[in-house]
């Protein structure tokens, strides 16, 4: 179905980063950014000068149910993720003294939308940063980002869509449809 997407309205690619140069090990997770919006994720990522280094993401379904997922390099190098999976790998993992957490590690929590499946989300996306207590530093560098194809027009993405698909539908849209989390559909009207 993305394969239609040159021809809609209403979406754009977005890349989304969360950065902090000192995050504090043992602190609570600094919230770095909340996103107002739909679409679907094509990547996250985490860059960092610590293998605890780790980006939170807390996103909703459809019916706004929160989820979160966490992701840092040791997680990925303990469980032997070093080659390219749709569900996230360790792309470098530099870590020059083994009894310090300091070096270079950069890992990938999930990359199915350059598999072509990506993942749908809906508002609010909440990202965060993090040092926990298994750090031997006192702070660390952490970069984390997520790409994704944002929905910036519902009601053009939607129309376009229905356009595409058949040249003769309805423009007429839904407010259920606009709305974000559970909505009432409208009643259909009786045919005479």
């Amino acid at each position: 179905m993305f394969h239609l997407l040159p021809y809609l309205k209403g979406w754009e690619y977005k890349i989304h980063t969360a950065v902090r140069s000192a995050v504090v090990r043992g602190a609570n997770p600094v919230e770095v950014l909340a996103i107002d919006e739909t679409g679907w994720l094509i990547t996250i990522a985490v860059l960092s000068d610590d293998a605890y280094g780790t980006l939170r993401i807390a996103y909703q379904g459809a019916d706004l149910q929160t989820q979160e997922i966490s992701t840092y390099a040791e997680y990925g190098r303990v469980l032997g993720s070093f080659s390219q999976d749709p569900g996230g790998w360790v792309q470098k993992y530099f870590r020059p003294n083994p009894n310090s957490t300091a070096g270079a590690y950069y890992s990938i929590q999930f990359s199915g939308g350059f598999q072509g499946s990506v993942w749908p989300y809906v508002p609010t996306i909440r990202m965060k940063l993090y040092l926990p207590n298994e750090s031997t530093q006192s702070s660390a560098y952490i970069y984390g980002f997520a790409v994704t194809i944002a929905i910036t027009d519902k009601k053009a993405f939607l129309q376009s869509l229905r356009r595409v698909l058949d040249a003769n539908a309805s423009l007429k849209i839904d407010p259920a449809l606009l709305a974000t989390g559970p909505a009432q559909f409208e009643k259909e009207a009786k045919e005479k």
